[in-house]
This record gives structure tokens, C-alpha cells and sequence, in this order.
């Protein structure tokens, strides 16, 4: 059951992949590829789409992402694979971590909050910069 279940939202997250990013097909249309795999190539985009501020693509990833990330009560796989193949990737580069004050929703930067923190371990002044600007934008009161 749990597995027809997964199964579902699979296909879910395929179908509305397929809608939001045909080109992309070749990267989450195979039997073996997951979710993942469409998540890195999503990111591997990002840089190129923030630097020539195509907010239309741009939207589609980030509530794409978003979408994978809320459906947490219904497939834990989906959330987790946006929380670690996408998000906590966002503070790697300079453009994306500058990015997430405009594009990470506060729920979802609350709960990725300590991946950040993670991955910013041997940059801390990155990571306060980064909580620090989102608050400023946000109008938020996340602690560094």
C-alpha cells in the first residue's frame, strides 16, 4: 500500500514536471531517474536564469520546488528531496544564496533554516549575512 502510495506522488511530481519543463524530460523521464535528478538539473539552471533575471522560468522552478516541498503530508520523499537536492544548495553560490531572500518563501527558509546553517559551517559570516538580509526583506525575525 505504501508503495502504490509512492508510487502516486511519483507520478505526480513527473506529470507536473513534464508540464512545467518538457525540455528538461530527459533528466526525470526514465524508469530509474527520481526526483533528485530533475532537482539538480533545475539548480544547475538557476545561475545562468538569476544572472539574466528571467523571473518566468525562474517562477516556475522556485514554485515547482515549493510544491515538492508542501506536499510533506502526503510524500515525506518529495519534501526531503527539495529540502536536500534543492534548497540547501541555494547558499553554494554567490547568486543563488543572494537569491533566497526573494524566492525562498519564510516557511519554507524556517525549515531549511539549519541546512543552511550546515552548509555554511566554515563561512559563518555568510550565514549571518544571509538570515540577516532575509530578515531585512522579509520582514522576519530569524536568529543566526
Amino acid at each position: 500500500m505504501v508503495e502504490n502510495k509512492m508510487e502516486g506522488t511519483m507520478s505526480a511530481w513527473r506529470r507536473k514536471a513534464m508540464e512545467l519543463f518538457y525540455d528538461a524530460r530527459f533528466h526525470f523521464t526514465q524508469k530509474d531517474d527520481t526526483v533528485y535528478s530533475l532537482l539538480l538539473e533545475l539548480h544547475i539552471r538557476l545561475d545562468e536564469l538569476h544572472r539574466n533575471n528571467d523571473t518566468f522560468e525562474l517562477t516556475k522552478i522556485y514554485n515547482y520546488v515549493e510544491w515538492c516541498f508542501h506536499q510533506g503530508n502526503r510524500s515525506h520523499y518529495l519534501c526531503n528531496a527539495a529540502a536536500v537536492g534543492f534548497y540547501e544548495h541555494l547558499v553554494d553560490d554567490e547568486i543563488t544564496r543572494n537569491a533566497i531572500p526573494y524566492w525562498v518563501k519564510p516557511d519554507i527558509f524556517e525549515a531549511v533554516q539549519s541546512l543552511f546553517e550546515w552548509r555554511l559551517e566554515n563561512k559563518l559570516a555568510l550565514y549571518i549575512e544571509l538570515v540577516m538580509e532575509y530578515n531585512k526583506i522579509n520582514n522576519t525575525q530569524f536568529i543566526s
